[in-house]
């Protein structure tokens, strides 16, 4: 059988000299990355690519292929793509690079190569054995793939749900959200009536106009100002319900115990001191000391509780900045909901316009950059698989929060309007663009991870070669999955690159875990998402 057969490649030069790499099934791969089973010194072997070639195990035999190195791969002294190897062959990875001699043992067993499908059939029997264990390494791992990719019993399990019982979550869930949705507008209603007469019906009426209008008024800017968090999660998009979601979390569960205590707040420290002194004290330190310490909580409550039980879709800083920008907008613009009608109660269509121009146009994502810090927390104990990093992580995010939401509040507190343009201007604004640029490298980053992760699937012909640059370029992806209007293609091309993304963030997950001697759910997600990726593959051009 082919399972008998080894490959053995002995290094002859450079870090790794005398060293001895084994092949039975599957492939390896050779270079400077960190995911390589055969890794070089990335700082002293430069003249190897990070992702520089692979040997792979086919029915008749064991092949290496150039991943395209920048110096070439040479086979007995010629420089090959793809190359069938025998025992005695040399083969030097780049010119004047390392060097190393292969042994094939058993290799007249390759005379009689078993079918093709027999051969497909044993490599999926043999990763599917894998999947169903934790491997000792990424790099084992990465050799088990093989070529199949179909979704076992153990790996799929877990995804079944009962049909009944995912109606029944969705009904409570929806009703909860429009049972929240009632009393967050009765509440606001009984706010902005007029208070001259008592809570007349007409009063209220009045309320419920001014209330609309401020509702119109803010949530259409909301459905722009998310446009770019779900264009920096273009990678890896969440799933609009999870999202949507998250946008309700902020919007109604965050406001509502916001607004109820800090109004509490307000009142009782303006109760307790009395008089106008009083009821200022009060306003100082609801805004300053309680909004920021109350609102951020409660949004970053719901950032943990898609940490904890929504973990899958939960993969690294980048989601924790997108999730937290969805809470924050959710939340902002409910809040601005209540500015807004106070504001036309108090001033009318003036009054409105100046207020929008300060919150909508100026300081739109004030609040999506406070909590993006408990976001970015939250990412970063995403990603460790180091306990006390874990915890801490979360709670230094919301201590910056805090911290930017109460310096925030204190300009319009107590600076007044020039202090409070003063400080825009030349310390918020600057550091939103900070924020902003951090976004960036976090993107660049992510892409990064993803053609380093997927190299291999490129070289091996998983994901052609045209597709990955489309699929991890920051806009090459959004034209060409947009395209796909025009050409009814625009469901399969989101669905390819979000498969190829989560592929790539699997890969990853999984060298974290093992190099932590952890365990994550990426290794049974592996697999389905190679099928998904084969799904969609030949729908999308």
């Amino acid at each position: 059988m082919i399972a008998d057969m080894k490959l053995r490649l002995t290094i002859t030069s450079g870090t790794l000299s005398g060293q001895v790499f084994d092949l039975e099934s599957g492939f390896m791969t050779v270079g400077r990355g960190e995911t390589c089973t055969v890794r070089f010194d990335p700082l002293g072997e430069r003249i190897a690519s990070k992702q520089h070639a692979f040997i792979e195990a086919r029915p008749d035999g064991y092949y290496i292929a150039d991943n395209n190195s920048t110096n070439g791969t040479i086979v007995n002294g010629e420089r090959v793509q793809r190359s069938k190897l025998a025992s005695g062959d040399t083969v030097q990875f780049g010119k004047n690079g390392v060097t190393a001699t292969i042994q094939i043992q058993d290799g007249q067993m390759f005379q009689h190569p078993i079918p093709q499908e027999s051969f497909r059939q044993l490599q999926l029997d043999q990763f599917q054995e894998a999947a169903q264990h934790q491997p000792d390494s990424f790099q084992n791992s990465i050799v088990n793939i093989g070529l199949g990719s179909l979704p076992t019993a153990a790996a799929a399990a877990p995804q079944k749900r009962s049909p009944l019982a995912l109606r029944i979550a969705a009904v409570i869930v929806i009703l909860t959200i429009a049972f929240l949705t009632v009393v967050v507008f009765a509440l606001f209603t009984v706010v902005l009536a007029p208070t001259q007469g008592g809570l007349t019906v007409e009063n209220l009426l009045i309320g419920v106009v001014i209330a609309l209008i401020a509702t119109i008024v803010a949530f259409i800017p909301a459905m722009l100002y998310v446009l770019p968090l779900l264009w920096l999660d273009r990678y890896d998009p969440e799933p609009m319900w999870l999202l949507a979601l998250a946008f309700a979390w902020g919007a109604l569960v965050a406001v509502l115990v916001s607004f109820v205590i800090n109004t509490g707040v307000d009142y009782s420290v303006a109760g307790i001191l009395g008089g106008a002194e009083g009821q200022y004290i009060g306003n100082l330190i609801g805004g300053i000391i309680s909004a920021p310490i109350v609102e951020e909580g409660s949004k970053g409550v719901g950032l943990l509780i898609l940490l904890i039980f929504f973990r899958r879709y939960f993969d690294d800083v980048l989601d924790g900045i997108v999730f937290a920008g969805v809470i924050a907008l959710g939340f902002s613009t409910v809040e601005n909901v209540l500015y807004y009608g106070r504001a036309i109660g108090m001033a009318g269509v003036g009054g409105l316009m100046f207020l929008f121009f300060l919150r909508g146009v100026l300081s739109p994502f004030a609040h999506v950059t406070f909590t993006s810090m408990t976001g970015i927390g939250c990412g970063i104990s995403r990603e460790s698989h180091n306990t006390i990093i874990k915890i801490l992580m979360p709670m230094l995010g919301y201590t910056c929060a805090v911290c930017l939401h109460a310096f925030w509040n204190s300009m319009a507190f107590l600076l007044g309007m020039e202090g409070f343009l003063f400080g825009y201007v030349f310390l918020e604004f600057p550091f939103f663009l900070i924020f902003v640029l951090f976004c960036a490298l976090i993107m660049w980053r992510q892409n990064r991870i993803l053609k380093e992760m997927l190299a291999i699937d490129v070289a091996r012909g998983l994901i052609p070669e045209k597709h990955m640059k489309k699929a991890t370029s920051a806009f090459l992806s959004t034209f060409w999955v947009t395209g796909g209007f025009f050409q009814g293609k625009y469901r399969a091309r989101r669905k390819y690159c979000r498969a190829i993304g989560k592929l790539g963030l699997s890969y990853w997950h999984i060298q974290r875990a093992t190099a932590a001697q952890g365990h994550t759910g990426s290794f049974q997600q592996n697999p389905i998402l190679r099928e998904e990726v084969l799904r969609w593959r030949d729908q999308v051009d």
